[in-house]
């Protein structure tokens, strides 16, 4: 497997990315860097065997972009090079179908991309546009306008008109008023993009006094994207005029125009469908089945036992296992058993592995795939948002194969296993304060403490491992 060495965005992957965006007659906006890409913190991107991937966190996890692709090279071969059990959006429902066998699929309508035929989109002809007409007609008529490029002389101009809209606009809440300032940065960095012609901004004047403007860019030779449009609503008729005037002059030459989403605002919604789109581009969230977790491992450790997977065929034998290790603990506290439904949750969509003497089960370790619970754990650890967490758990030696360094040894290789299968995420062993060995063993693996809470009579402790 290709090891995919990630970077952060700089100005030449931009450039990579626009190459191969147009290679590809990209019509989606998602991998334009001032209509989305800019919003991520922490966008990563890197290049192998002809595809291009993006990374970033979102929703608190590591996301990929599905790949851009070239070469006669597809999604699904690209797909493959991902570290095992990785998380994709912004993918295509054909790429969704086409990976049905490894991936679970969401779709979220407020993020579909209305696209609409530029030449009708521009020309306007038909009942279906007589409103717009109406209301395109009715702007012209009334004010004496012009409509010319921005300028870097109207940036004071643009930033005193954008400061009079977020005065005048009442904000449910301060997230959505955060929002906007955070919008309002990403707008003018936008705006300013023009400048260099990686953007395209026009200011609409009446009485040449700014009463909007709007910014856009080319996403390839097929298609553009409209990324900002603010206008003064006291004008009668002033959005359909500035969207349709803004398309005449910049995107004749387009097949199609990508107006974004709607982000699940009535208003916008309604004014998006009133513009009659050809199609909404739908976007998948991809989550890896169980099924694509490899199933069985085996690995032998340095004084001959036998590890492997272990399976729910072994349910019995495994709790009857943990609970005689328990009875023979000098501090029962020391090891919190699983219940049987969390048991047979391991079992069944994590990943056990049992060392053997013979047919004997003598030391089990687990890595716990619920992403749920991983999330409380990351949480506990002060690094939620920060990559996926999984429960490193379940470590028990059977009492008479005890201080031999079993533990250590089949932990390494669940560590290995881990390495192997769900790389870029961390391991978080929870463990009894008083448990000495448990943590001296974590500790010498690797491990760090990075949090502690009481559950009950336990007081524990919270230790991780990056990997």
């Amino acid at each position: 497997m290709n090891t995919l060495d990630f970077k952060p965005l700089d100005q030449g992957a931009l450039k990579l990315i626009e190459e191969f965006v147009w290679e590809n007659d990209c019509i989606s906006s998602v991998y334009s860097y001032f209509a989305y890409l800019i919003w991520f913190d922490s966008v990563e991107y890197a290049v192998c065997d002809n595809a291009l991937f993006l990374r970033s966190f979102f929703g608190g996890k590591l996301r990929y972009w599905q790949p851009l692709v070239r070469g006669g090279l597809t999604v699904e071969e690209a797909t493959k090079m991902l570290p095992p059990l990785s998380e994709l959006f912004n993918c295509s429902e054909d790429v969704a179908k086409s990976l049905a066998d490894s991936y679970d699929a969401s779709s979220d309508r407020n993020c579909s991309e209305y696209v609409y035929v530029a030449e009708d989109f521009i020309s306007m002809v038909g009942k279906r546009y007589n409103a717009k007409r109406n209301h395109i007609h009715k702007f012209r008529s009334l004010y004496n306008y012009e409509m010319l490029p921005y300028q870097a002389s109207d940036r004071a101009e643009v930033l005193q008109f954008e400061e009079k809209w977020f005065e005048n606009h009442n904000f449910e809440g301060q997230s959505a008023q955060r929002s906007a300032l955070r919008e309002r940065q990403i707008m003018f960095a936008a705006v300013d993009a023009s400048l260099t012609g990686r953007t395209v901004c026009d200011i609409l004047r009446v009485d040449g006094k700014i009463a909007g403007f709007s910014v856009g860019e080319r996403n390839s030779a097929l298609s553009a994207t409209i990324i900002y449009e603010k206008a003064d609503i006291s004008y009668d008729g002033i959005y359909s005029f500035l969207a349709h005037e803004f398309a005449a002059r910049n995107f004749s030459d387009c097949k199609y125009i990508n107006r974004q989403e709607d982000m699940g605002l009535e208003g916008l919604r309604k004014s998006k469908l009133s513009y009659c789109p050809e199609f909404l581009i739908d976007m998948y969230a991809l989550t890896p089945k169980r099924s694509a977790i490899p199933t069985h491992f085996e690995a032998n450790t340095s004084q001959g036992l036998r590890v492997c997977t272990l399976g729910a065929e072994q349910f019995n034998l495994i709790m009857a296992f943990l609970k005689k290790g328990i009875a023979s603990l000098e501090d029962k506290k020391n090891f919190l058993n699983y219940t049987d439904g969390e048991l047979m949750e391991i079992l069944t969509r994590g990943h056990m592995l049992g060392a053997f003497d013979g047919d004997k089960l003598v030391a089990t370790v687990g890595v716990d795939l619920d992403r749920s619970y991983g999330d409380a754990l990351a949480k506990i650890c002060g690094d939620e948002g920060n990559g996926q967490y999984y429960e490193f758990s379940g470590i028990m030696v059977d009492e008479d194969f005890r201080k031999r360094g079993i533990a250590s040894e089949i932990c390494k290789i669940a560590i290995e296993w881990a390495k192997n299968h769900i790389a870029g995420c961390t391991l978080c062993a929870v463990v009894q304060r008083g448990n000495i060995p448990s943590l001296a063993n974590l500790k010498r693996l690797g491990f760090e403490l990075r949090g502690e809470a009481p559950y009950k009579e336990y007081d524990f402790l919270y230790l991780a491992l990056d990997i």
